[in-house]
């Protein structure tokens, strides 16, 4: 390396001219590379934009000569311009979100049919159902497809009104059940005689995301309850996530929530008596009492019923008789408690934790300065202390069944993998983190390349000028005095010397490659004597 930088200085101090355009061309990029770094800075104008909005607001930045950069559905223009250029283009309509809106009416042409102004709106209808569908941040494109039949005269002949929609999500997304129905509500809604049942909400995949009816509402709830079962569980899962990771820090901790919940749909009457509790509802008392006197008695007639007249007097007299009579009901109540339960939907049933904490890591040195860390795990007080905070966290019930478990488990592996080569002293030298490996077999790569450059590109080239330099600087040095003596070309050198051989082999080399500055050589030389 020494000698290429030594060949390097002499050629350039032969050759002035070298110097000074090699100074030229860094000069030059180092101020390429100024003006580069010191261009506009650019920001997103508009993302995820359609082709036809992409296209209508490239059209107006050249109108207005604002300078932009294109990247693959996005527009960028100069930062401190982006505001101003978002102002403009909105007061211009733009972006229009895809399709055709209301702004259809804005340029109405006169003479225009009935059928033309309706097929007119149920397009502005359609393409303005869209651009507020495509607002929902899972969907990245929507198109609305309505079927508004004619008006009859009578209501029997009055057809039903259909609309369809296609939505385009992006990447990674899905639409929760209440979205899809936001989404049917708000077509249905904005379409006259359009009934929620006749929307159809497809993706561009031909996933059916509404159901018909007539399916019943088994499918319909059976969405809902997994959809209410994932939100529980990233509640919690958020919830530990956020407490844990103040304690231990950041991506430290990871939570995972199962939540077993009772879906079934449970109403109970209930009717419950206390034989105790016995309450007088009526109470009814009756009490007759009768005398009775001498009545009238023989063969039915007229003798039986002529006065008495005097007889003779008898020995004894009986008395008149005497009859008493009492009723009484009493009727009781008995005290009973009529409840009607229904149970809600969605009870927790059981919970299971699972949190995995990592532990620490100590740096220490070997006797030739060399650093490892070791992973250190989480003590037993540690653990028990994580699981009362996650238990407190989650509403932890034992009668439940709810399982709680905490772990304690090294997150870098490359730094376990580490530790267990050091002590097993497989390893030997200063340890590397993963995560700067990328960097060091890049800028490897990058000086490697270099240095096949200079090996087999420069260190060529500066060879073989070096090499003309140096018979150049032979002819100057015998030249003269070969001129001066009259000795002849092919006496310029001892015959008998290999190295002058060398030279002269050197040198016819140098003028078969270059005969133009060789003359030039021998012309100065000869201006000179």
């Amino acid at each position: 390396m020494d000698k290429l930088f030594l060949d390097i200085k002499s050629f350039i101090g032969t050759r002035p001219a070298v110097a000074l355009g090699v100074a030229a061309v860094v000069i030059a990029s180092i101020a390429v590379l100024l003006l580069w770094n010191q261009g506009p800075e650019y920001q997103v104008l508009y993302n995820q934009l359609s082709n036809e909005d992409s296209g209508a607001v490239i059209e107006k930045l050249k109108e207005k000569r604002v300078p932009y950069k294109v990247d693959g559905s996005s527009i960028s223009v100069p930062a401190d311009k982006v505001y101003e250029t978002r102002m403009e283009l909105a007061g211009e309509g733009l972006p229009q979100g895809g399709g055709i809106g209301f702004e259809i009416f804005d340029k109405t042409a006169f003479g225009v049919t009935d059928f033309v102004q309706k097929v007119n709106y149920k397009r502005a209808l359609q393409g303005e159902l869209a651009r507020t569908i495509t607002q929902i941040k899972e969907i990245e494109s929507a198109r609305v497809h309505l079927a508004l039949p004619e008006k009859g005269v009578f209501l029997d002949e009055q057809k039903k009104a259909r609309a369809s929609v296609i939505v385009k999500l992006k990447p990674g997304k899905e639409l929760t059940q209440g979205q899809v129905s936001s989404i049917v509500h708000l077509v249905a809604n904005s379409t006259d005689n359009l009934k929620p049942d006749d929307v159809a909400v497809v993706d561009t995949s031909g996933r059916m995301w509404t159901r018909e009816s007539n399916e019943g509402d088994a499918l319909r709830l059976s969405a809902t309850q997994i959809e209410y079962k994932r939100g529980l569980e990233n509640d919690y899962e958020n919830r530990l996530q956020s407490m844990l990771e103040k304690t231990v820090g950041m991506n430290k901790v990871v939570t995972r929530v199962s939540v077993e919940v009772d879906t079934k749909h449970v109403e109970r009457t209930e009717e419950r008596f206390d034989p105790d509790g016995q309450v007088v509802r009526s109470e009814q008392r009756n009490k007759e009492k009768s005398v009775g006197g001498t009545a009238n008695y023989g063969v039915p007639g007229v003798l039986s019923n002529m006065p008495e007249t005097a007889q003779p007097q008898q020995a004894a007299v009986v008395a008149p008789s005497q009859s008493q009579r009492q009723d009484e009901v009493i009727n009781y109540e008995i005290s009973k408690v009529t409840s009607h339960v229904v149970e809600p939907i969605g009870a927790i049933k059981r919970l299971t934790v699972s949190v995995l904490v990592d532990g620490t890591y100590q740096t220490a040195k070997d006797g030739q300065d060399n650093e490892t860390r070791t992973y250190v795990a989480r003590t037993d007080e540690e653990i028990s202390r994580f699981t009362e905070m996650v238990k407190a966290a989650v509403g932890y019930d034992e009668k439940r069944g709810d399982a709680i478990n905490v772990v304690s488990t090294p997150f870098d592996k490359g730094v376990s993998e580490a530790e267990a080569a050091f002590a097993a002293g497989e390893e030997k030298g200063p340890y590397i983190p993963p995560q700067l490996i990328p960097v060091i077999i890049k800028y490897a790569t990058i000086v490697f390349i270099t240095l096949l450059v200079l090996i087999f590109i420069v260190r060529p080239i500066i060879k073989r000028i070096t090499r003309e330099t140096a018979a150049l600087e032979e002819i100057q040095r015998k030249m003269p005095h070969a001129l001066a003596a009259g000795a002849a070309a092919g006496e310029l050198f001892d015959k008998g010397s290999d190295a002058d051989k060398d030279s002269v082999d050197r040198l016819k080399g140098v003028v078969k490659e270059n005969p133009q500055q060789v003359a030039m050589v021998l012309k100065n030389w000869i201006k000179e004597r």
